[in-house]
């Protein structure tokens, strides 16, 4: 069986460590483009930043941005977009500074990524990685935004466990998920990868059964649950491991993980 959609994550899965689409995965999606079937990447990065990566492959496809709270189809015709409010996302920029540690806020709306007016290395960090630069800004003008696709809190692994669980207590209207042991992501309540992947197929007029989704990490988890074929990646959390089945579980971003699975379902 081959799949008319095939949805991925980005970082940890269609990217390896050195942030390149290895030639094996390329060439692998590639023949699955030739055969008629659809990619589809689906990441928590902003637009610019995920076709710095999907520009090894293609040139043009349809995307799934920030989490699922924005997607457009390959002509760039918007087929999702939710926003959350501009003054919560300021309250919990202001939240994360008054932290006595290191962490950093950052806030996406539409095509921009803003961040403190003092950049963080983990801030440098993350605009090495997604080859796009954060705009600078105060909280203050944040507020005046007509809406956030996302905010993103970087920082060490047990301050955004404490914070998580106190920011989702006191926001019920939003989630908040790790995509990394660093990285803690906010979106809409209801908003995830695994909202539009449904909302994609729905457009092209696939059911979710004959898709494909691969993700490495518990943001992806939803998303591979609704497909008829997820892989996880060999490189994802022991803890979310534990919740696939062998089968379902593909070698890791530096070994082709995505080339291997598509291998065996062509």
């Amino acid at each position: 069986m081959s799949a008319k959609l095939i949805f991925s994550d980005l970082d940890g899965t269609l990217i390896n460590d050195d942030l390149k689409v290895t030639a094996a995965t390329r060439d692998a999606i590639r023949r699955q483009i030739i055969n008629g079937n659809i990619f589809v990447p689906a990441s928590a990065r902003l637009p610019k930043g995920m076709m710095t990566v999907v520009s090894q492959i293609m040139k043009v496809c349809p995307f799934i941005a920030y989490n699922g709270a924005l997607a457009l189809d390959e002509t760039g015709k918007v087929l999702i977009s939710r926003f959350f409010d501009a003054k919560e996302a300021a309250e919990i920029c202001r939240y994360v500074d008054e932290q006595d540690n290191d962490a950093a806020w950052n806030i996406y709306s539409g095509y921009v990524w803003y961040c403190s007016e003092e950049k963080s290395s983990r801030v440098k960090n993350e605009e090495r990685i997604v080859d796009v630069k954060a705009t600078p800004t105060t909280i203050n003008q944040l507020e005046k935004l007509q809406g956030v696709h996302k905010g993103l809190i970087m920082g060490d692994s047990a301050d955004l466990d404490r914070m998580q669980e106190e920011l989702t207590a006191k926001y019920p209207d939003l989630t908040f998920v790790r995509s990394s042991q660093t990285l803690l992501e906010i979106v809409l309540k209801g908003v995830s990868k695994a909202s539009a992947v449904k909302i994609v197929a729905q457009e092209y007029g696939v059911d979710l059964q004959n898709c494909i989704a691969f993700g490495d990490n518990f943001n992806d988890e939803e998303m591979l649950k609704e497909v008829g074929h997820p892989f996880l990646m060999g490189n994802a959390p022991a803890e979310l491991k534990q919740r696939f089945s062998s089968e379902q579980i593909t070698a890791d971003n530096n070994h082709d993980g995505i080339a291997k699975a598509l291998a065996k379902i062509e």
